[in-house]
């Protein structure tokens, strides 16, 4: 653990900063490290501010920071930020931190594209629920770069008891237009495209490709998301799988 003299110094260091720095109220721990080196409290800088989230943590643990008493612990979720503040003075965030996880983010990153919403709409009136991204074993792809290996290509929506598949795309993309990346990709994914029919077909499955285009979308051909409208559309293509 840090010594006492230590902790007395760190206490001087903030001091110092706040008294140069009459502007700011409030900082970042992490800031204040060059100011902690310079002193020699320190030796270096890790990880943008550990050494002394390291300090802080410790403190915390041992129900001791008020042995810093410019430290503000800002929790969320499970996590702890740390913050110096002048005395007399209130932290006051400029912007809340997002406390989503990563993997949080991604789901919501999932469920909020046009796919997702349209299966959604698929599920409902099919009265069954989709297997999404579904994969066959006889579906793959090119050789990885090693030569090794073939990642399985997914169907966007798969619904076993009707024997049918479901497919999106945009084919409203001028492919002149694009630039060599892009249009490689394109080809990838017409190719990707023809594998996918001759897999279902081989299963003696039906498909259904559904054009975004079909829908109301706005200038950056995003769903505008007309729910009642789109069931329509979805209905109409969909006719021959409905019960009725």
């Amino acid at each position: 653990m840090m010594s006492e003299e230590n902790l007395k110094r760190i206490n001087e260091v903030i001091s110092h900063y706040f008294d140069a720095n009459t502007a700011v109220d409030w900082i970042p721990a992490k800031s204040i490290m060059p100011a902690l080196i310079e002193a020699g409290i320190f030796t270096k800088d890790e990880k943008k501010g550990l050494p002394i989230r390291k300090v802080l943590r410790k403190l915390d643990q041992e129900a001791s920071l008020s042995k810093i008493p410019t430290v503000h612990a800002e929790r969320r979720s499970e996590s702890v930020y740390w913050y110096f503040v002048r005395e007399g003075k209130a932290y006051t965030p400029k912007e809340v931190i997002n406390p989503i996880s990563k993997k949080e983010q991604h789901i919501l990153t999932i469920q909020n594209n046009d796919e997702f919403y349209l299966v959604n709409l698929c599920d409902e009136l099919l009265r069954q629920k989709a297997s999404r991204k579904h994969t066959f074993d006889t579906l793959v792809g090119n050789l990885h770069k090693r030569g090794k290996g073939r990642t399985k290509i997914p169907l966007d929506a798969y619904y076993e008891d009707l024997k049918l598949v479901i497919e999106f795309s945009r084919k409203n993309k001028v492919v002149d237009a694009l630039d060599e990346k892009e249009q490689a990709r394109i080809v990838q994914i017409k190719r990707y495209s023809q594998l996918k029919k001759k897999a279902i077909q081989k299963k003696s499955l039906e498909l259904i490709e559904i054009d975004y285009a079909s829908f109301e979308c706005d200038a950056t051909n995003k769903l505008i998301r007309n729910t009642e409208q789109d069931t329509l559309v979805l209905r109409g293509l969909l006719k021959d799988f409905l019960k009725h």
